[in-house]
C-alpha cells in the first residue's frame, strides 16, 4: 500500500476518536516537555559558565579573600606580602596583581551610579585580559604616587557621560579621580550568579591600589584577592597548588578561596553530565507511561476493528498491509504528542528565564532528540498491536460481532 494512503488512513481513523486519541498522548507530551525544558536549563547554565570561564580565562588563578561568617570577627586576610611571595616563587608566571575591591558611589555632574571600585596594579590588565577602547590603563607611576586616577568600565561611561566622551573628573566615594581611559566592552553574565564570581568589568571604576583604602581588608597592606596568569595553560592546576602553599606560609593561615576556572569548568562538565541523567530518567518514566497507553488504546483499536481487518484481508490486503496501517497509526501519535510537547517544553523554558531569572538556551539537536524519541515510542508500542491485528484469520474476523 502506498505510503500516502497509509497516512490518510491514520489520520482519518485517529480523527474518528479526537479525545481518546489526545488522552492517549498525554504522557508523551509531557516527556518530551519536561526533557525540553530541562535541557534547555541545562544548556543555559553550561554556556553561562562557559561565558564566565572565557571572560576570566582558562588560565588565570584568582586567590580571594574569605568573607567572615555573620557576626564573626574578620580573620587575617591576604596581603601585598602575599602577592610579592606568589610572584616570585610560582613558576611560568606571565603576570600578577592585588587586588582591592569596595562598592561605593561614582558621580559626575548630576548623574549618580553605584558601581564597584578596583584598586590594583598595571599588571592586572595582562592578568585579566582587559581591553582598552581609548586612553590608558593604571601605570606603575600612578601606583608609586598613589595618584588619583580613574579607568572606566564600558558600562560607567555610557551611564556618566551618555552625551559625550568620558572624560574629566569624576567624584568616588569621597575623592575625586581624573578619567584617564575607558574599556572595551565585555559580555557579562545574565540575571543570576554562576558558580564563578566574576567581576562585571563593565560597571567597575580600576584605579592604581594605593587610592583605594576602602576595600573589604582595612589593613593598610592588605588585599582581597590575588590574581595571576600563568603562560602554560596546562599547568594551571600546578599553578594554582604551589601559590596555595606559598599563601598558606606567607599569610600565616589567612582564610582565603582559590579559584580555578579550569578545574570548575571540569566540575560543571561532570555536574552538567548528572543533570542530564536525572532530565532523560524523568523523561524516559514519562514516555515509558505514555507508551503504556498508546498500546492499550491501540489494543482496544485492534478489538474495535475487527471486522474491518476481516473486510480488508477478504478484499486482498495482506498481513504487512494490516500491520502498517497500525504502525502508522501510533506514530502519528507520538509524533504529535512529540511536536506538542517540543512546543509546550519551548514555551515552559521562555517562562522559566523570565519568572525565575534563569538562563536558558535551546538546542536543535535536542529538540530533534525529542522528537526521535517520541516517534521510536510510538514504533516500539505500536508493534504488538499491529502484529495481533496482522494475524488475525479473515474468516474469524468477519465473524466477530
Amino acid at each position: 500500500m502506498a505510503p500516502h494512503v497509509l497516512l490518510r488512513l491514520g489520520v482519518r481513523s485517529l480523527l474518528l476518536h479526537k479525545l481518546r486519541s489526545t488522552l492517549s498522548i498525554l504522557g508523551v507530551v509531557f516527556g518530551v516537555a519536561a526533557v525540553t525544558a530541562m535541557s534547555s536549563v541545562g544548556e543555559g547554565a553550561r554556556r553561562e559558565s562557559i561565558a564566565q570561564i572565557g571572560a576570566l580565562g582558562i588560565d588565570t588563578v584568582t586567590l580571594r579573600t574569605r568573607a567572615a561568617a555573620p557576626g564573626s570577627e574578620p580573620g587575617p586576610g591576604l596581603s601585598l606580602r602575599d602577592a610579592d611571595s606568589v610572584g616570585r616563587v610560582v613558576p611560568d608566571l606571565r603576570a600578577v596583581a592585588p587586588v582591592r575591591v569596595a562598592t561605593l558611589t561614582a558621580s559626575a555632574g548630576s548623574r549618580q551610579l553605584d558601581t564597584t571600585v578596583v584598586g590594583t596594579t598595571p599588571a592586572y590588565r595582562d592578568a585579566s585580559r582587559i581591553a582598552l577602547a581609548r586612553g590608558r590603563f593604571v601605570s606603575d607611576l600612578d601606583v608609586s604616587d598613589g595618584k588619583r586616577i580613574a579607568v572606566l568600565g564600558a558600562g560607567v561611561a555610557g551611564a556618566l557621560f551618555p552625551f559625550g566622551e568620558a572624560s574629566g573628573p569624576v567624584r568616588v566615594g569621597d575623592e575625586w579621580f581624573h578619567v584617564v581611559g575607558v574599556l572595551e566592552g565585555r559580555a557579562a553574565a545574565r540575571g543570576r550568579p554562576g558558580p564563578i564570581r566574576a567581576l562585571d568589568v563593565n560597571r567597575a571604576i580600576f584605579v592604581p591600589l594605593p587610592a583605594l583604602d576602602r576595600g573589604g581588608d582595612p589593613r593598610p597592606e592588605g588585599v582581597d584577592e590575588i590574581v595571576f596568569r600563568v603562560s602554560d595553560a596546562s599547568r594551571v592546576a600546578a599553578a594554582a597548588a604551589v601559590a596555595r602553599r606559598v599563601a598558606e606560609r606567607s599569610s600565616g593561615g589567612a582564610a582565603f578561596d582559590v579559584v580555578v576556572p579550569r578545574e570548575i569548568l571540569r566540575q560543571q562538565e561532570r555536574t552538567q553530565r548528572i543533570f542530564n541523567v536525572v532530565t532523560g530518567a524523568i523523561a524516559a518514566i514519562s514516555l515509558l507511561v505514555g507508551g503504556i497507553g498508546i498500546m492499550n488504546i491501540m489494543l482496544a483499536g485492534v478489538a474495535e476493528r475487527t471486522r474491518e481487518v476481516g473486510v480488508r484481508r477478504a478484499l486482498g490486503a495482506t498481513r504487512r498491509d494490516v500491520a502498517s496501517q497500525f504502525l502508522v497509526e501510533s506514530s502519528l501519535l507520538t509524533v504529535a504528542g512529540g511536536v506538542a510537547g517540543a512546543a509546550l517544553g519551548v514555551v515552559g523554558s521562555l517562562l522559566i528565564q523570565r519568572f525565575a531569572a534563569w538562563p536558558t538556551a535551546l538546542s536543535p539537536l535536542m529538540l530533534l532528540l525529542a522528537l526521535l524519541m517520541a516517534l521510536a515510542v510510538g514504533v516500539g508500542f505500536g508493534f504488538y498491536p499491529a502484529w495481533r491485528a496482522a494475524h488475525l484469520e479473515p474468516m474469524e474476523a468477519l465473524r466477530h460481532e
